[in-house]
């Protein structure tokens, strides 16, 4: 189920080294019969402030009731809305309770009106989340089309209400809808919220980006993903780091322990991470291990997985220091996790208005992966596609408007930064 590599298997004594580690997981494949699993609950929270006019409320509405007809029985549904004021059209309850019409009835309340008050809305979901049975998890999914004008704007207050969320089962995703809403807010709870963030530009995009979350939430397969990595010669460890996104870290004497997330069924996917090494003596001549202690939840079963892999490389002389060939899997990973940085500073060109800026760091940054496609041609069939795949996104991204270009990039990074899949381009 994990394996994992080095970027190199010999490093040359008397210079200070990074050295890429990557930790592959493939997640087992399960019938859609044999998905038994515990319940789950989903708060749908929708803005209906007057921009979710023409199409657009109508649109989520009948995505959601859709979708209502893919949850067990004993899984749970609310639906409530906000836009300056707030209102429940489907009390927390579990499936099995529901009709059909009840619930058509029930979002058939749902018309756009007012303004938008992201904050208060926020709030009022994760209340109506907090009604959840002990030990049930929440996805709680925010829709808006619209730049917050009531209540606290600012992202970073705003991601740590969804933070604290997390430690009582809640998670937030969110999608944003057209091309006024405001990605910074949404952005920011998404992340500190463990859930994804989706631009849905274009209004039709709106159905892939919550057919995703359903997806994520129905099909797990592994859950709560720790690895600890452990370097036997930790006093030459400046540190471990993560490249790319983790829900939580902490630094270890002998290396690190991170919390990666949870895996779909079927799902295959890598995990990266930097070893920085201060300088080893040039007398020194010896082997480091690596080691990966792996632990994860079978989201079916509740059963305990727990895996150990362990991998060593050489530290030698720099006299006659034959440099070793490179693991171009992990090369080309770690570098297309690097790209959620640059589209990072895109976007936040784009915000400000420096849209050609914006481009050109795309374009350097499709230029850096047509590059691993032509000079690297040992790479896994995973590995390639996933540089092909984002080879293609910055190419589109290239293409977009100024109007559109700071929303499509910061949900390009979010997911580039994941390992995370277009839901666009699942058939």
């Amino acid at each position: 189920m994990f394996t994992t590599r080095l970027e190199a298997l010999r490093i040359k004594a008397g210079e200070p080294k990074t050295l890429g580690l990557l930790v592959e997981a493939t997640a087992p494949a399960v019938p859609e019969q044999q998905l038994n699993r515990t319940p789950q609950a989903i708060v749908f929270l929708v803005d209906r402030s007057g921009s979710m006019g023409g199409g657009r409320l109508e649109l989520v509405k009948n995505t959601i009731g859709e979708m209502v007809g893919q949850l067990n029985p004993a899984d749970y549904l609310a639906v409530v809305s906000f836009d300056t004021v707030t209102e429940t059209h489907l009390e927390l309850r579990q499936k099995g309770e529901l009709n059909a019409a009840g619930l058509r009835r029930d979002l058939a309340q749902l018309q756009p009106r007012g303004g938008t008050n992201i904050e208060l809305g926020y709030r009022f979901g994760l209340a109506e989340a907090a009604k959840a049975p002990e030990g049930v998890e929440v996805k709680l999914i925010l829709l808006s089309d619209g730049h917050a004008n009531r209540g606290n704007k600012n992202p970073s207050e705003l991601g740590q209400l969804a933070a604290i969320a997390t430690e009582h089962l809640v998670s937030s995703s969110t999608i944003g809808i057209g091309n006024k809403f405001d990605e910074s807010i949404l952005s920011a709870i998404a992340g500190a919220g463990q859930g994804n963030h989706f631009a849905a530009v274009e209004l039709e995009e709106a159905v892939s980006g919550l057919q995703d979350e359903i997806d994520g939430l129905l099909q797990r397969s592994i859950r709560n993903i720790q690895m600890e990595i452990i370097v036997s010669d930790a006093g030459h460890l400046n540190q471990v780091l993560p490249v790319g996104y983790v829900r939580s870290k902490s630094k270890t004497s002998e290396g690190l322990i991170a919390n990666v997330g949870e895996l779909v069924s079927g799902e295959e996917r890598g995990y990266a991470f930097v070893l920085d090494f201060a300088a080893f003596d040039k007398d020194y001549a010896a082997t480091v291990l690596v080691q990966v202690n792996v632990t994860a939840e079978n989201a079916l079963t509740g059963e305990i997985i727990q895996e150990r892999k362990s991998i060593e490389f050489e530290v030698a002389s720099p006299v006659d220091f034959v440099a070793p060939e490179l693991d171009e899997d992990v090369v080309a990973e770690i570098a297309v996790f690097q790209m959620a940085q640059i589209k990072d500073r895109s976007a936040a060109a784009a915000r400000s208005g420096s849209f050609d800026e914006a481009r050109e760091l795309l374009l350097s940054a499709q230029g850096d992966t047509s590059r691993l496609l032509s000079e690297l041609d040992r790479m896994s069939p995973r590995v390639r596609m996933r540089v092909l795949a984002e080879n293609r996104e910055l190419a589109d991204l290239l293409g977009f408007t100024d109007l559109e270009l700071s929303k499509r990039v910061t949900e390009s990074s979010y997911r580039s930064s994941r390992s995370k899949q277009n839901p666009r381009d699942r058939k």
